[in-house]
């Protein structure tokens, strides 16, 4: 029956979305569905919702989610954006390579919105040359890249921390899966698209294109220096760099309307509502069931506990996955540090295609798209991913790791 349910929420999601409905508007019903298949009441559901809305991760992601729409604006405004993707494309030569590279290095940056300012990257690089749902597909997987093996990301250091695996120790191992994470799509999306792109040539040195490059995009590596060496929060961070970038770009008076633009409620309802609907659904202990469900298959160990990160993370999110799973899949005895390789890379992947991931969301409503047809592009990837994710699997365990 919890199949059964789970399958009707996330239907309801996608043929609302199928329907022209805004993603917040689909959000909101399936909350209100799970509420009523999980016996929640109405008083109780409002409570979760008020106390998930003035929740302090809440509005800082809001705050941050409309910091970096700021951002964007303001760069665009001083053409940052398209002078940075000018000197990657010379870095690299090619448009189709930097139209990867661009959303990858903007993923640097740990902070949801940031993918707005990777799609005016791939937008400048690929519009006129590929659709919009094939830049949107491109610009929030590049963009997560990153995400899968630094340790700046709450879900690396958190399953580090569970496995007891060092930091540099998995960035090392994870190499392989991240090279593969990047060369499949390219070779399937960007590559056949290659022929209709310019190769960009420069008379200048590197060295002089590096510098362009820093000379623009540094309000994003301010930001993530600040996160990092620093450590200061992300908000603060973002709010620093916004009012650094007013003063140097003498752009004070063209606030109001900067701020009045950059005020999307469209894509703050979104992360509201999303933010809802995933406290609903860990208060119904999804995770716990599918966890239950999926271990009594007949198939392999490693197997089994990839298979339940993976739908796992698609089913509630990647986060909520690593304290229900690691734990029981370690303690099988499948080996820590192959099994942790294995286990981050199913819920990397099955982030990509989690109806509450906020990155996503964002970026079909910037290129006019929807999330059921970044799914469709992002389906294939995946598959093949999953299945090299399980052979990087079998041969570290092959060399006892």
């Amino acid at each position: 029956m919890f199949y059964v349910k789970m399958a009707a929420v996330f239907f309801t999601i996608i043929l609302l979305i199928h329907f022209k409905w805004p993603l917040w508007g689909a959000v909101l019903i399936a909350s209100l569905e799970t509420a009523l298949f999980y016996g929640i009441s109405m008083p109780d559901l409002l409570t979760m919702a008020g106390t998930t809305l003035v929740s302090r991760s809440c509005l800082e992601l809001l705050f941050i989610t409309y910091g970096l729409i700021l951002l964007q604006n303001l760069m665009e405004r001083q053409q940052m954006l398209l002078k940075a993707k000018d000197s990657i494309a010379f870095l690299c030569s090619s448009e189709a390579l930097s139209a990867a590279v661009a959303p990858a290095m903007v993923g640097l940056l740990p902070a949801p919105g940031s993918v707005l300012i990777a799609g005016s990257m791939v937008r400048d690089s690929c519009e006129g040359k590929l659709d919009p749902d094939h830049m949107a597909f491109i610009t929030t997987y590049f963009r997560h890249i990153p995400e899968a093996l630094l340790p700046v990301y709450t879900n690396v250091i958190l399953m580090c921390a569970v496995s007891r695996v060092p930091e540099w120790k998995f960035l090392l191992f994870m190499l392989p899966y991240t090279l593969f994470n990047a060369v499949i799509p390219y070779w399937i999306y960007l590559r056949p698209a290659a022929s209709k792109m310019e190769i960009r040539e420069s008379a200048e040195r590197p060295l002089a294109l590096l510098g362009h490059l820093a000379q623009n995009m540094w309000p994003v590596f301010l930001i993530i220096f600040l996160i990092l060496a620093v450590r200061i929060p992300t908000a603060l961070a973002v709010l620093a760099v916004i009012l650094l970038l007013f003063i140097a770009s003498h752009s004070f008076k063209d606030a109001p309307e900067l701020l009045k633009k950059s005020l999307d409620w469209h894509m703050l309802l979104m992360v509201a509502t999303i933010l809802i609907f995933t406290e609903i659904l860990g208060h119904t202990e999804a995770p716990a069931q599918l966890l239950a469900g999926l271990e009594a298959l007949p198939i392999p160990a490693f197997l089994v506990y990839g298979l339940i990160m993976l739908s796992g993370s698609i089913l509630s999110n990647f986060t909520a996955m690593i304290p229900v799973v690691f734990p029981a899949a370690l303690a099988a005895g499948s080996g820590s540090l192959s099994m942790t390789i294995l286990l981050a890379s199913a819920g990397h992947l099955a982030s990509q295609l989690c109806p509450t991931h906020i990155c996503l969301t964002l970026c079909a409503d910037q290129f006019r798209t929807t999330i059921n047809r970044i799914f469709l592009l992002t389906i294939p990837v995946t598959a093949i991913m999953f299945v090299l994710s399980c052979g990087i699997y079998v041969v570290m365990r092959g060399m006892g790791l």
